[in-house]
């Protein structure tokens, strides 16, 4: 497979660390082309909230800095359904994605019920739309969309032309699934997928706690686990993005930049193999 076939991006969870505007230097500096933005708060992994939803000095510098070097955004995150909170889409998230040239906006729902999260997520894409933005739809076993073929019906039932479904490497192996699941679906249903890798000595599906835990901080860079990721990527649509997302603990004290430095090479001999 040749090494152009996938633009690879550097998601923000990589190097959750820095500023967005940091986060483009440094993405720059170790050779992506693409990012994906955090838009709003993560207390949960102790990031505090970044000042992007409004004109302000943190939206101004990251645009300059986007400018300067050339890298564009392929995502912005992320949105959740919460089914004790009715507004999902924080005010400023659509129109400063639009201003950032993101292509897609990440959507995950802690719904319960199928229904609901459907007529969520189809006031997201029509909203998302009148900014041209796909809407991409990410599953994990822990939350109300647990596998790739719930979050292939949820978009199918959207009847929604800006929807798709985002694979994210880890999430799809804790869920049980294997790279031919992803060939029996229609390829115009990913937009671009998220690659890390994972010890083979996996939480169990009911271990909620530690499958967050490990999605947040115990990921690792791809050949370094046990996950069949040559065949996950070959089994996606030429040409499809590939965002490296691989927060690890035993890697934090490190520079950003050096994780950055290390998460591109481990992708590019990756797609190179």
């Amino acid at each position: 497979m040749a090494a152009t076939s996938h633009p690879i991006s550097l998601a923000h969870l990589t190097v959750l660390d820095t500023t967005p505007p940091e986060l483009v230097s440094v993405a720059a500096a170790a050779g992506f082309r693409t990012i994906g933005i955090r838009l709003t708060a993560t207390p949960s992994v102790g990031i505090p909230p970044y000042d992007m939803l409004g004109e302000g000095p943190l939206l101004r510098e990251t645009l300059r800095r986007l400018a300067d070097t050339g890298v564009s955004v392929l995502d912005t995150e992320f949105l959740r359904f919460e089914p004790e909170h009715p507004v999902a889409i924080p005010e400023g998230f659509l129109e400063v994605s639009a201003r950032l040239g993101a292509k897609n906006v990440l959507v995950m729902s802690a719904e319960p019920e199928e229904a609901r999260t459907v007529e969520r997520f189809c006031d997201l894409c029509d909203r998302a739309g009148q900014y041209g933005l796909q809407v991409c739809l990410e599953f994990a076993v822990y939350t109300g969309v647990r596998t790739l073929a719930d979050a292939a019906r949820v978009v199918a039932r959207s009847k929604r032309p800006n929807a798709s479904v985002l694979i994210d490497a880890l999430h799809f192996s804790r869920s049980g699934g294997v790279p031919a699941h992803i060939g029996a679906l229609p390829p115009g249903l990913f937009r671009y997928a998220q690659i890390c890798d994972a010890s083979a000595d996996m939480p169990g599906p009911e271990d909620t706690a530690n499958l967050i835990r490990e999605a947040r901080t115990g990921r690792l860079l791809p050949g370094e686990g046990g996950l069949p990721l040559a065949e996950l990527v070959a089994a996606l649509p030429d040409g499809v993005p590939l965002a490296i997302e691989a927060p690890c603990r035993a890697t934090a004290d490190l520079p950003a930049s050096e994780r950055a430095k290390r998460a591109y090479r481990a992708l590019s001999a990756l797609l190179a193999t």
